[in-house]
């Protein structure tokens, strides 16, 4: 059984995601601080945000910081292009009011579902769609970056029983190349918990380790291993004991395992 594990996507914007555990959200430290259309002073003013509000950080540009449209904001689609609240052309604007003459807040695909509003003179009034972006100016915001996992410590290894390491496995034919995981910590779920999982070391995505329990030919994957790649690597295809802290992230079925302790061709008893 081979482990195909969902990739949680981002736009280009999001660079800084890859180093952390959630988006990052920027802070309004001014009072009333606008909101506009475009990272310029002599845009269209769309909203005013308050002092303390958080806000979706999406990206910045010369002293601007871009972050996703508040809710309560209303947005613009031209109607004869969306039918039932699905956008029928390939690519569609979406604009800060019911005319052409407004400007460009984000571009829709086609088949996404738009929330609608309202309707006048045969635009339609819409929530913003994600990735909708409006302006603040970074002298009146701050950026959070949100906490990252905790740092991986080095596992104690211990070996039950004095004997030869276990012959490697023969390699396994090649598979299409897993793009690294994004791990967003799922906070509805208990984190930290400490557990001990005993399983076969394989390789999953880049960076991430998985323990399967060996079912004749096939192989049941049981939690994905988060540890030191060198040693890891060197463990590759022994069967072990792992002890340490369970984690849980959004978009992943397995439970991610950070060690604290290995113990090397266990003896199990039931």
């Amino acid at each position: 059984m081979k482990l195909y594990l969902p990739v949680l996507l981002a736009s280009a914007c999001f660079s800084t995601i890859a180093q952390t555990n959630e988006i990052p959200k920027v802070r309004v430290t001014g009072d009333r601080v606008s909101l506009r259309s475009n990272p310029d002073l002599n845009s269209e003013l769309l909203d005013r945000a308050m002092k303390g509000e958080e806000l979706l950080f999406l990206g910045k540009t010369n002293g601007w910081l871009a972050v996703q449209a508040p809710e309560n904001l209303d947005f613009w689609v031209s109607g004869q292009y969306v039918q039932n609240g699905t956008v029928q052309p390939t690519k569609l604007n979406i604009r800060s009011g019911p005319s052409p003459n407004y400007s460009v807040v984000c571009v829709v695909k086609q088949g996404d579902t738009l929330a609608l509003r309202g309707e006048f003179n045969e635009w339609l009034k819409i929530a913003p769609p994600a990735g909708s972006r409006v302006w603040i100016s970074a002298d009146y915001a701050e950026l959070i970056q949100p906490p990252k996992l905790e740092p991986e410590p080095e596992p104690v290894v211990e070996s039950e029983f004095e004997s030869e390491p276990a012959p490697m496995a023969a390699p396994e034919p090649p598979e299409k190349e897993l793009q690294p995981l994004v791990l967003v910590l799922d906070k509805t779920k208990p984190q930290g918990v400490y557990d001990e999982i005993p399983g076969v070391l394989r390789r999953a995505n880049p960076g991430l380790y998985k323990l399967v329990l060996l079912v004749g030919d096939l192989e049941e994957p049981i939690c994905l291993v988060r540890g030191k790649e060198a040693q890891m690597e060197s463990y590759l295809n022994r069967s072990m004991l792992i002890k340490g802290k369970k984690f849980w992230a959004k978009g992943v079925d397995l439970p991610i395992l950070q060690p604290v302790k290995i113990h090397l061709d266990p003896i199990l008893t039931d």
